[in-house]
């Protein structure tokens, strides 16, 4: 029985206690909660004022004109067709030039489509994109190659060159070469070894 008094008297006296430190601190600290209370009431005025001041948004957005929304997607699918085709261009090009497949006679177009497994017209359109033909593009390399070997192999006669460019005829590589450079092969080849013969007296 006294052990029942003495937990009764001893939570009386810890709740007075409570009692006393919240009725303190309420006290103590009721200024701040009331600054703070009138600093959310402000803030909310603010707010609402803000909300009202704000023009209405318009309900009536204007619709774009279905020609133009066209016209913009049209041009993005133009954008990212000639971006294909100028890869297309650059990876094809760089496999002739790298590989020299054009000192192979009669390449051309059909062997890009066997190589590549594209179509015909695909590969003419990379290249008419890019202001060139396959077969325009493959006589400027081989001509440039056979530029190249007259300056670096004088020992090779003008036949054996237009054959290791990959011309099948003489008489088309001088004319092709005459066309491009403006002189013959013939003339061209002696102009350039007597520049040769100049620079090794110098």
């Amino acid at each position: 029985m006294e052990v029942i008094l003495w937990i009764v008297l001893l939570g009386f006296a810890i709740l007075v206690t409570a009692l006393v430190v919240s009725l303190y601190y309420r006290r103590k600290y009721a200024p701040i909660f009331r600054q703070l209370s009138e600093l959310l009431a402000d803030q909310e005025t603010v707010v609402t004022n803000k909300t009202a001041e704000k023009p209405a948004e318009r309900t009536d957005k204007t619709i774009d004109n279905p020609t133009t929304t066209v016209q913009k997607e049209t041009s993005k699918e133009d954008n990212a067709v000639e971006s294909a085709d100028a890869d297309l261009y650059k990876q094809l090009t760089e496999a002739i030039r790298n590989e020299q497949l054009y000192t192979v006679q009669k390449f051309g177009r059909t062997e890009l489509v066997e190589r590549f497994h594209l179509s015909s017209k695909r590969i003419s359109t990379a290249f008419s994109v890019n202001g060139t033909s396959v077969p325009e593009f493959i006589r400027e390399c081989r001509l440039e190659h056979a530029r190249q070997l007259m300056v670096e192999r004088p020992d090779m006669s003008l036949v054996e060159i237009a054959t290791a460019s990959g011309f099948i005829h003489a008489s088309t590589f001088t004319v092709d070469f005459k066309n491009k450079y403006g002189v013959s092969p013939t003339k061209y080849r002696e102009e350039k070894q007597k520049e040769k013969n100049v620079v090794q007296r110098e």
